[in-house]
């Protein structure tokens, strides 16, 4: 682990990944590494922690690719599949605990996924392979070694979304993977960052989601010093887009770091 707070994106594409199924544009067919999406999931590490922000249906791939070998807790931003269809994979992180591992979401979601995977257990069950997990409501800060993480409301289609502010000793970095526009609430919630990382889905509107342009436009007001897109589809070529893009923005890609 990290001696120092780190931040790897584990996954930066919409919710079909990228490249897409059945689709011949050419970020799909070229298939550049920086190119190649996996759906949206943020991991968080210190000295002694490991987290992550969303367990999409590429976790176990994502965490075969990048090593990732212990887990202390997980965060899920809302109930969408591209952001929970892989939580069955961290029962390997929880066979060796005393203690049920924490998932935090706010009381709509941890209803959604108690639906989604009944089986689940706060206790050890004898022959069978099941998470050992224990549901804890995310509606105020929560701490663990260096990052606190605070939940805050954002518009996503019909039903509950947030996005993530996340405290290090060091910054103050916004994480909003999933969002159609960021209110007043937000906004002040993401004063004075370091670093914004914010959804743009496409160059065409989206009910659900923000565009290219809009989302350069709220990260313009938001003003961080640095900012990264994220959730992107195959719309968007990285070596054709990313030096184009403003002064302070980048485009996020599957494994990229970013110190804490």
């Amino acid at each position: 682990m990290s001696a120092r707070p780190l931040i790897r994106f584990l996954g930066t594409g919409w919710s079909h990944g990228v490249p897409m199924i059945a689709c011949d544009c050419e970020v799909c067919t070229q298939r550049h590494p920086k190119n190649i999406r996996r759906r949206p999931s943020l991991l968080l590490q210190d000295a002694r922690h490991t987290l992550v922000i969303d367990t999409g249906p590429d976790f176990r791939d994502q965490a075969l690719t990048f090593g990732i070998h212990s887990l202390d807790a997980v965060f899920m931003t809302h109930e969408h599949a591209d952001h929970v269809m892989g939580f069955d994979d961290v029962r390997r992180f929880t066979w060796a605990r005393e203690t049920p591992m924490p998932v935090y979401a706010d009381p709509h979601t941890l209803a959604r996924l108690k639906i989604v995977y009944p089986y689940v257990s706060a206790f050890r069950i004898p022959g069978k392979a099941v998470p050992k997990v224990g549901f804890l409501p995310w509606e105020a800060p929560v701490s663990l070694g260096d990052f606190r993480l605070t939940p805050f409301p954002v518009p996503h289609a019909d039903l509950p979304c947030h996005g993530v502010l996340i405290e290090t000793p060091g910054k103050r970095i916004g994480y909003v993977p999933d969002c159609s526009d960021l209110p007043a609430e937000a906004l002040e919630i993401l004063g004075d960052l370091d670093i914004m990382i914010l959804n743009a889905l496409r160059h065409k509107p989206h009910p659900a989601h923000l565009t290219l342009e809009s989302s350069l436009a709220l990260l313009h007001r938001i003003g961080a010093p640095a900012s990264y897109l994220t959730h992107m589809g195959c719309d968007f070529d990285y070596p054709a887009l990313n030096p184009t893009l403003p002064a302070g923005i980048s485009m996020a890609y599957d494994g990229l770091e970013i110190a804490g």
